[in-house]
């Protein structure tokens, strides 16, 4: 069974391809637009942070002014502990000088670039002062320039979270929300019991379970940003696109030199797909078997799996990246 901490993990790479390359940009410069007119850091804060994948994505791009303070809350304590682990090694590998001071992760360049923290005449390079917290989303307060939600509106009640982000936020402030859900789950090969498991799947995400958000999402947000006073600046197709890289069968399933952890799917893409079978699994269980047969949902699962363990698998699913201004 794989642990949440280890499907957030898996998926790094996965939302890595996925992002939107016009709307992340389109981001960075409005970013880079309000640091200009500020003296201050330019102060980052995501909700529902995960294991910290956002924090060192943003710091590789290396592209927003300085001095940045991120702040990355997420309610589940073993996530956060994880991205304290995590983000610290991840910056380090991409060539940042890391310390930890009161409790807090602090990157430096170790070059005079002002990207992400030097100051122009090279006097402090201090580029990322990041703190990781456990909190509920609703219960915090700030006033942040950006406001980063990454995979998460598709499992919130988009009326009661956009105003909260709009709370959360400075006065024309950002909201960055990456790899938001909207509508298509596929696999491939084709099985016949396809559409029906996607139809079931979205079912449960919009009307059986109890988790607010829905299979919509991301087109929900199109519509209800600007109901909610935001201007949408920027939107985009931000699709996961696993496959393997090898033809099936290649290689003897051993760590490849790329780093993967089997021998046909880019990095632990394979632990993402068996973590997103059971998370399928889970929802199918809960419709009886007048709706979906057992026997059927089991064999069409262990197909899948099979599919998955020879580097057969390949899965796109649909989202939207969203860049909107409160």
């Amino acid at each position: 069974m794989t642990s949440p901490v280890e499907f957030l993990s898996a998926k790094r790479t996965v939302d890595d391809r996925a992002m939107n390359r016009r709307v992340r940009d389109r981001f960075l410069d409005a970013v880079g637009e309000r640091a200009g007119r500020t003296d201050g850091p330019i102060r980052l804060l995501e909700i529902g942070a995960g294991v910290g994948s956002m924090i060192s994505r943003i710091a590789a791009w290396e592209a927003i002014p300085a001095p940045v303070r991120y702040r990355a809350v997420d309610v589940d304590p073993d996530a956060v502990a994880a991205a304290r682990d995590h983000v610290p090694h991840r910056l380090a590998a991409a060539g940042y000088e890391v310390d930890r001071r009161d409790g807090r992760i602090v990157a430096t360049s170790p070059t005079d670039s002002d990207a992400i923290g030097s100051d122009v005449d090279g006097r402090s390079r201090e580029r990322l002062e990041v703190s990781l917290e456990v909190a509920d989303l609703y219960a915090i307060d700030d006033e942040a320039d950006v406001v980063i939600a990454a995979a998460l509106l598709d499992v919130v009640d988009l009326e009661r979270i956009l105003p909260k982000i709009r709370s959360l936020l400075a006065a024309d402030g950002l909201m960055y929300a990456p790899c938001t859900y909207s509508g298509s789950t596929t696999f491939a090969p084709a099985h016949p019991l396809d559409e029906r498991i996607e139809r079931l799947y979205h079912r449960h995400m919009d009307v059986v379970r109890e988790q607010p958000g829905g299979s919509r999402a991301g087109r929900d947000l199109l519509a209800a940003a600007p109901a909610f006073d935001y201007e949408v600046l920027a939107a985009g197709g931000a699709d996961w696109v696993v496959r393997p890289e090898t033809e099936p069968g290649a290689g003897n399933g051993n760590e490849r030199r790329d780093g993967s952890e089997d021998g046909r799917y880019p990095a632990a893409e394979a632990t993402f797909l068996r973590g997103l079978l059971s998370t399928i699994e889970g929802a199918l269980a809960d419709f009886p078997a007048d709706v979906l047969d057992p026997a059927a949902r089991d064999r069409w699962l262990e197909t899948r799996r099979t599919q998955v363990d020879r580097g057969e698998c390949v899965l796109i699913a649909h989202h939207l990246d969203v860049l909107a201004r409160a």
